[in-house]
């Protein structure tokens, strides 16, 4: 597997139907893991039914042969849910990234909250 030097936050993200998606193929990208890996992992999250509804559809993609094979495009809530359950350098750089980014956040809320 290639694990990448430098990660953004996100893997390729895009606007669908008004809401931020990705898909498995590239968060298999991201993370430098095989497909079919991440496919299992999504198929193998221990989540209630409901989240995974609303979060993992599942979908299609054609191969460089025209073949039809399985992909899900998932919500960041999806994604952040099957992300946390990696391991390796990208997943740890994404975990760390993802609480300094909440951190900022929190920060940021907290310095509206006492400004006068």
């Amino acid at each position: 597997m290639n694990e990448q030097k430098d990660h953004a936050l996100i893997p390729v993200v895009k606007i669908v139907n008004n809401q931020a998606m990705t898909t498995s193929i590239s968060v298999s990208e991201f993370f430098g893991k095989r497909h079919k890996d991440v496919l299992r992992a999504i198929r193998d999250l221990d989540v209630p039914t409901e989240f995974t509804e609303r979060n993992f559809a599942p979908s299609e993609y054609a191969d460089i042969t025209g073949r039809k094979l399985s992909m899900y495009q998932m919500t960041r809530d999806g994604f952040t849910v099957l992300a946390m359950g990696f391991t390796g350098r990208a997943a740890m750089k994404f975990k760390l990234d993802y609480i300094a980014a909440f951190n900022r956040m929190e920060e940021a809320i907290r310095s509206e909250q006492t400004a006068p």
